[in-house]
């Protein structure tokens, strides 16, 4: 990546905070160069993520220091088999599934902050990106008519129903995750080469409820 461009993706996210697998990543040493810096320009700049990593610090020292008591114990089956309340389900989820957009909006960024997509052939993948878990995969496909089609798939069934917003430029679609089989949920976005942008890097996606 050129220095203009690395320049560039600084200045997209630096108003963005960090996800909690972010953090937690970069907690554990655990993030490639490109990330590591971005964390760290990110960081220098927004109290809020600082106060953040200096929580999971904290709590990870405390974790390994603590012993489980019986009384513990005792207070953890307690909650287990408190059933939790549908909505405060589906918020965690929401908020778990918006933790994974923000790391896949980056690992998009980075290879699109150049005007140019790569692939020359019909059917070409030019993108893809997967979570370190495997919690979350999508990828870019240009088509024989030269449309993109940007594909969403997840073995977390927790998600069905979600809506993404997707906006590329001025390119605009909201699509739900909805069941694939038993074992997976998917959605796509098929954006017309009419409506394609050469500023492949000016994207956003927001997770919102069912």
């Amino acid at each position: 990546m050129e220095l203009e461009d690395f320049e560039q993706l600084l200045e997209n996210t630096k108003f963005e905070h960090l996800s909690e697998a972010t953090l937690i990543s970069y907690n554990d040493s655990q993030l490639d160069k490109i990330r590591l810096a971005l964390a760290d320009a990110h960081l220098k700049l927004c109290l809020i993520c600082d106060r953040r990593l200096t929580f999971l610090k904290e709590e990870a020292e405390a974790l390994e220091s603590y012993v489980v008591t019986e009384e513990d114990r005792a207070s953890i089956q307690q909650l287990i088999r408190k059933p939790r309340t549908k909505l405060a389900t589906v918020s965690t989820e929401l908020e778990r599934l918006n933790s994974y957009i923000k790391d896949l909006l980056t690992a998009w960024i980075i290879p699109f902050s150049k005007q140019a997509m790569r692939g020359t052939g019909d059917g070409d993948e030019v993108w893809r990106y997967q979570s370190e878990d495997g919690l979350l995969t999508a990828w870019a496909i240009l088509e024989k008519d030269v449309s993109l089609t940007v594909h969403f798939s997840s073995p977390e069934l927790a998600w069905e129903g979600s809506r993404l917003r997707f906006r590329l430029g001025r390119f605009k679609k909201e699509v739900t995750l909805q069941g694939e089989g038993d074992s997976r949920v998917a959605a796509r976005v098929k954006i017309p080469r009419a409506e394609r942008t050469k500023k492949m890097a000016d994207i956003s996606i927001e997770v919102i409820s069912a």
